[in-house]
């Protein structure tokens, strides 16, 4: 899983990232839903950028029978499905001008997510937009259909003046591209780059350009200057030639399994004692391949392990460990380490709750980087099963859009079956496992990106107990965990 954003695309544009989330969110959702191996790639491009083929990729397949692609494997051509924009609105178009001209203080991007999944069946492609289409048969007595996630999609982005189309080729893959109208905005290029960082230098070892591309970018966000090299043979000649000082050092796990027998002589190298100050040495790995493997050559030769997808802020804190900083969240008494985190969410039981199994994933994946241990629920009617008390749940981040019944809803029945506990241990009726407690109460945090007002106000009046932004921001989950946690302490 990785993402991708040209540099040609601006920091910061005026839109509705709500919006834009969302069908993002149901296009990933649907690669996750229908792909068992490979990859699930995002990118984004300026739309001119595509289509004056700054930057094509070509696909040519290697002696050992893989692609130039993020995981080898072939894909559907993103860079040919805005040519499938055309069947949804054939009167905007024409072989002179495919897409509908914009205003000059406006900027057209196009977002494809690219899979390595089952792919559509010819006989359903033109039905793909339907509301609960099932993609055949068989696929859906495994994956089950589409949802409704496809048909909100198309209709969200034709309200943002875009388009949104998709290539795929049975066995091999989709990809689905759409394109959005966004007003340009003044910002600073240097926003997203953080200053520890400032005068880095690094070089990414990794035999696959496309994914070596996607660890420069992510590199580039924090300001780290990033070359890169796809032969292990390179690496001292490219660090002698460098107008900077080589502080870091990446290798992707793959490439190091692939050059196994060239490795011990290059950390030789980059260790001897003409290394004044040796650069310090990552190994990038996917929790796909074997986490075992990547520890123990980790601990024999002392390097420092990222583990994929790549995300801004475990990055960051990667670096910082380092290089002999502190990756840091701001509490309410000013700067505190990562760590106190750790300190309040370690082993505590929580189960995160959201109908989408991309969120579901990426919430749960943050909680345990704490070391909470996380049960999941893909739905309200779950999460009151599970939480009906006694439990041994100590939190609940619950999301507050959910079909069915959402996130107010299920808190409101949860908190109904908490005061009926709470009258029987008043009259001295509780449970056994009750006895030392002496007023049961869950805390229950909101989860969603619309933090208005209004939202806010309606979480209250359902009873939970405040609410935190998707994805989690450091700042904020500290401030509210802490008024649930004490570190070390087991909450009553």
């Amino acid at each position: 899983l990785a993402v991708y954003v040209s540099d040609q695309v601006p920091q910061t544009l005026i839109g509705d990232p709500g919006r834009m989330r969302q069908i993002i969110t149901n296009l990933m959702g649907n690669s996750i839903k229908f792909t068992e191996r490979g990859h699930i790639y995002l990118t984004v491009h300026v739309v001119e950028e595509v289509m004056s083929c700054l930057e094509v990729e070509t696909e040519f397949q290697n002696t050992n029978n893989t692609y130039n692609t993020l995981s080898g494997y072939k894909v559907a051509n993103r860079r040919h499905s805005w040519q499938s924009f055309q069947l949804f609105n054939t009167d905007l178009h024409s072989a002179e001008m495919p897409f509908a001209p914009i205003l000059p203080e406006t900027i057209r991007l196009i977002i494809s997510v690219e899979d390595t999944g089952v792919g559509i069946p010819p006989e359903a492609q033109s039905r793909i937009f339907m509301p609960f289409m099932q993609v055949g048969p068989s696929i859906a007595r495994i994956h089950g259909g589409t949802g409704i996630g496809l048909s909100i999609s198309k209709c969200l982005v034709h309200l943002m003046k875009g388009e949104i189309g998709y290539v795929s080729i049975p066995n091999v893959g989709s990809t689905f591209s759409f394109t959005a109208v966004l007003t340009k905005a003044r910002s600073n290029a240097n926003a997203n780059k953080s200053p520890g960082f400032k005068g880095i230098n690094a070089l990414v070892v990794d035999h696959k350009p496309v994914r070596a591309k996607v660890t420069k970018y992510h590199l580039q966000r924090l300001g780290v200057k990033t070359e890169l090299t796809t032969d292990v043979n390179q690496v001292i000649p490219k660090m002698n030639c460098a107008s900077l000082v080589t502080r870091l050092v990446l290798v992707d796990k793959e490439t190091w399994m692939k050059e196994s027998h060239s490795m011990p002589h290059l950390l030789s190298k980059l260790r001897s004692k003409d290394q004044s100050d040796p650069p310090k040495l990552f190994l990038l790995e996917n929790p796909t391949n074997s986490i075992k493997s990547s520890s123990n050559i980790s601990r024999e030769h002392n390097l420092n392990v990222i583990m994929k997808p790549l995300r801004a802020s475990m990055l960051q804190a990667s670096l910082r460990r380092a290089l002999g900083g502190v990756d840091k969240v701001h509490g309410k008494n000013g700067v505190v380490g990562n760590s106190a985190l750790g300190s309040l969410l370690h082993k505590r039981q929580i189960i995160v709750v959201d109908d989408n199994v991309v969120n579901l994933k990426v919430a749960a994946g943050a909680l345990k980087k704490y070391g909470a241990e996380v049960i999941c629920a893909d739905s309200g009617k779950k999460a009151i099963a599970l939480l009906k008390p006694p439990h041994s749940f100590d939190a609940c981040f619950m999301d507050i859009q959910m079909p069915e019944m959402d996130g107010f809803e299920a808190t409101k029945r949860i908190r109904m079956m908490e005061r009926e506990l709470n009258e029987r241990i008043e009259r001295g009726e509780a449970p056994p496992e009750c006895a030392k407690v002496r007023r049961w109460r869950t805390p229950i945090l909101a989860m969603t990106a619309d933090v208005i007002q209004a939202t806010y106000e309606q979480c209250l009046k359902c009873e939970m107990d405040g609410y935190v932004s998707k994805p989690f921001e450091g700042e904020q989950l500290y401030r509210e965990v802490t008024r649930f946690f004490q570190s070390h302490d087991h909450v009553q």
